[in-house]
């Protein structure tokens, strides 16, 4: 064999282990990121590929008009959705998978409403597979708020958060993990979830990022600096727009939800 063939094949095989050393370190780093993105956000994922949002409307808060229903259109999952439709969270499970649950099934005013209903609700059973099913309740249970603090002060954050629209970067609750692009794990952290922690060691950085948008300690760690700096969306600072009540507030939902997983439970 020549040496010119020698040097060319040289080159071929060290191009080759590079592009597949390359394609593994993605599918690495893709496999790495999406095991920290909540179950909330996986179901978020699942409705909209399941088609649940072209009935209950984006993200399932504006359902759509429904000819013959007395009240006119498919339910959205909030505004007291949950109260008005579900008894306990098995219910859920069994309207996703039965289109209604048992309960109202024996129900001859539900079954005179659903007869006159146009779109009805489908049912997924033996199409969707337990994982997802799971996934599926716990964003449908986020976004009806399923269940609400009972301490007044952490209620009060919730509704300061709503309001101060935490929800729109934070997702339903504060649980879900929305895409920030150049971030260092590419999507926004869940409240309740481990990236959280590894973000604010204590009541004091909590603190901070809800102030000033960032800590100290990670400003000052060259690293994570960089990705701080990096990313699309950034925290804002609501130094001068929270009062200190309303950020004690604020904080008592945040520990509240990291205290309350929404979990589904069968």
């Amino acid at each position: 064999m020549k040496n010119r063939e020698k040097i060319t094949i040289i080159i071929l095989s060290s191009a080759l282990f590079l592009v597949s050393g390359a394609f593994l370190f993605y599918v690495f780093i893709t496999h790495w990121r999406a095991k920290g993105v909540s179950s909330v956000e996986r179901g978020k994922e699942i409705a909209s590929r399941f088609g649940c949002f072209s009935c209950h409307g984006p993200e399932g808060i504006r359902g759509i008009k429904n000819p013959g229903n007395p009240e006119g259109s498919v339910p959205s999952w909030d505004g007291g959705t949950y109260m008005m439709y579900v008894e306990n969270e098995k219910e859920i499970k069994e309207w996703i998978l039965n289109g209604a649950p048992e309960r109202l099934k024996k129900s001859e005013t539900f079954n005179n409403r659903r007869k006159k209903s146009l779109i009805k609700m489908p049912s997924y059973k033996g199409v969707i597979s337990s994982k997802e099913l799971n996934d599926l309740v716990s964003f449908f249970k986020a976004t009806a708020w399923a269940k609400k603090p009972e301490d007044p002060l952490a209620e009060k954050g919730r509704e300061l958060a709503y309001n101060h629209g935490c929800f729109g970067c934070h997702g339903p609750e504060g649980r879900g993990s929305l895409p920030n692009p150049e971030s260092f794990k590419g999507y926004i952290p869940a409240w309740d979830s481990k990236d959280f922690s590894e973000l604010v060691g204590n009541d004091k950085e909590l603190e901070e990022w809800i102030l000033k948008g960032s800590t100290e300690r990670l400003q000052k760690n060259p690293a994570s600096a960089y990705f701080l700096k990096r990313q699309v969306i950034k925290m804002p600072s609501y130094e001068n727009i929270i009062s200190k009540e309303e950020l004690e507030a604020i904080k008592a939902y945040i520990n509240w939800i990291r205290q309350n997983p929404n979990l589904p439970k069968f």
